[in-house]
């Protein structure tokens, strides 16, 4: 028998293709599994290491299939040392907000400053930057489908990232049939993204080559996507009792994953895509079918053979646990190495992140009179509203209003909001409802998806003194009361990340969302709602530097109408 590098008996090994647990034993020898046996190991084996587990569990690492880093505000470093210590021991990232900040060389950074982590991170080379090809707002960045041929051969580029307009590909606009082309010469995977489409819109969105979706799921869109092939990757916001019972009835379950897509650095300290599978248990789906949705299943749509399961000739990346619910993991193994324990790192990270390429600053300074609207009785305005407070849907409706010094004052309670190009001048103010705001005003430099300067507030002078502090601190988010400031993260990388521990963001996220609801702001997620006004993909409109944009038909909607 091999000489071992580390043996691990008196265990219980997760079957993740027979869905079962057995007592078993494991041998490791060049960060591979070498032996995987039921029952005690023989007499004679040499193994450099040996632990004897009393019982506990291993299972295979988790493999999160959809994500983006920068939603954590972390740079990579200090998203590795947060997400390993979960159980996520690998991880396809789509890095689109930096490339719609900084276009290729950004995703050249964001794959050099991923190399030396124990994370695995695989790269889907983003494929709508900018987000649409409409012009409905000024782009930081754009990678034409010379530069995403040249991206997905990267080492470790795997995937297309996420086609977001799915408008524009229905319409057979020529740069993401390049793109595809290119993923399917380099045999990469074309990620989907189709929130709302059914019926003959979905399949001829999937006929161009998509083959995953990730936007909220319900029983019905679930059924129909599978039944049409595509592989169906639920966040934690597309779980239910009803989605996990529809799972559970399959006969083939192998097309369905869990992902986190988005995760908060709040998020971050209670667990990654570990949090995904207890909530699928909680709802009654069993721990080995949650286990299975990610780890060998994601890694066999992947095409990452040598991940996913606990098994010979497998590579050893995997978990300890005391049962398949019992998170943080008491020990988690990449390649045979342990790199976290008890819930925290135990191998070092890199010690610097590296210096970003340029790109385009953060507008400003600002006054007052950059926020203030024109004066006027009975003025007809495009108002955009927020339609509930669990999710980023908006309408729009069109309401008479009175501005005066700048301001609305009928009818009460409407937002003022600016978007401000970082690239070009371009800006805009417009009107929002429903979101609850009564004084003050926040500005963020993370702003989806091109990350423009957003600023929505009750006050000119609260909304340019907050744009001010993003300017002069290279980036961030700042919420101002009464001309100071109340709650402020500094985000220096790009406008989009700190390279700082993940609980101080977190901290300072939290004091950022205590500021907005101490302001009124009533949403579940308030930052996450105010970060989305800006995305030009999001369902039904929203804001942009050239004005309110319809995204359902690509076009722009003046904030006001022409007395």
């Amino acid at each position: 028998m091999r000489v071992l590098d580390l043996l691990l008996r008196g265990g219980r090994i997760l079957d993740i293709y027979r869905l079962r647990v057995f007592h078993g034993w494991v041998g490791i020898a060049g960060g591979k599994f070498v032996y995987v046996e039921e029952g005690d190991p023989p007499a004679g084996i040499d193994a450099r290491e040996v632990h004897d587990l009393g019982g506990a569990l291993i299972a295979p690492g988790l493999i999160d299939a959809h994500m983006h880093v920068e939603s954590s505000l972390l740079a990579p470093r200090r998203f590795a040392a947060a997400a390993l210590p979960h159980g996520t021991t690998c991880v396809l990232a789509d890095p689109h907000e930096i490339a719609n900040v900084a276009g290729k060389d950004g995703v050249r950074w964001f794959w050099e400053a991923t190399r030396a982590l124990p994370l695995r991170i695989y790269l889907a080379v983003p494929s709508s930057v900018p987000p649409t090809e409409a012009p409905l707002e000024t782009p930081n960045a754009a990678l034409p489908p010379e530069d995403v041929a040249e991206l997905l051969g990267l080492p470790d580029a795997i995937a297309l990232g996420e086609v977001m307009d799915y408008r524009g590909l229905a319409g057979g606009t020529g740069r993401y049939a390049a793109e595809i082309a290119a993923a399917r010469a380099a045999r990469c995977t074309v990620e989907g993204h189709a929130p709302g489409l059914s019926g003959t819109e979905l399949s001829a969105y999937i006929s161009h080559g998509i083959h995953s979706d990730h936007t909220l799921m319900s029983p019905g869109k679930l059924a129909e996507e599978i039944t049409k092939g595509v592989v169906a990757m639920l966040q934690e916001k597309s779980l239910s009792p009803e989605v996990v019972e529809l799972i559970r009835s399959l006969p083939d379950r192998s097309r369905c994953l869990l992902v986190t897509d988005d995760v908060p650095p709040s998020g971050l300290l209670e667990g990654h895509l570990s949090r995904v599978l207890l909530r699928a248990v909680e709802l009654g789906l069993p721990p080995e079918e949650a286990f299975a949705m990610a780890t060998a299943r994601p890694a066999a749509y992947l095409g990452l053979r040598h991940l996913g399961a606990v098994a010979p000739g497998r590579e050893a990346d995997f978990l300890v646990l005391d049962d398949l619910v019992s998170f943080p993991p008491r020990a988690v193994y990449v390649r045979g190495r342990k790199v976290a324990e008890g819930g925290t790192p135990v191998v070092p990270m890199p010690p610097h992140t590296p210096a970003p390429p340029a790109h385009p600053t953060v507008p400003g300074p600002f006054d007052a009179a950059d926020f203030s609207l024109p004066e006027g009785e009975e003025l007809e305005a495009n108002v955009v509203e927020v339609l509930n407070r669990e999710n980023s849907l908006t309408g729009l409706a069109r309401v008479t209003v009175t501005v005066r010094d700048g301001l609305p004052v009928r009818p009460r309670g409407l937002a003022v909001v600016g978007v401000f190009a970082r690239r070009g001048g371009g800006r805009c103010l417009g009107l929002l409802r429903g979101l609850g705001m009564r004084e003050g005003a926040i500005a963020t430099s993370f702003a989806h998806d091109s990350h423009n300067l957003l600023v929505v507030g009750r006050s000119p002078a609260d909304m340019a003194a907050a744009a001010n502090v993003v300017h002069r601190h290279g980036g961030g988010i700042a919420v101002v009361r009464g001309g100071s400031p109340i709650a402020f993260l500094h985000l220096p990388l790009f406008g989009l990340l700190a390279d700082a521990p993940p609980g101080e963001v977190a901290a300072s996220l939290q004091r950022i969302e205590d500021a907005l609801r101490e302001l009124g702001v009533a949403h579940k997620r308030p930052f996450l709602l105010i970060s989305v006004l800006s995305l030009t993909v999001s369902p039904y409109y929203k804001f942009s530097d050239k004005g309110i944009v319809d995204v359902e038909n690509l076009a722009i909607v003046p904030p006001f109408r022409p007395p």
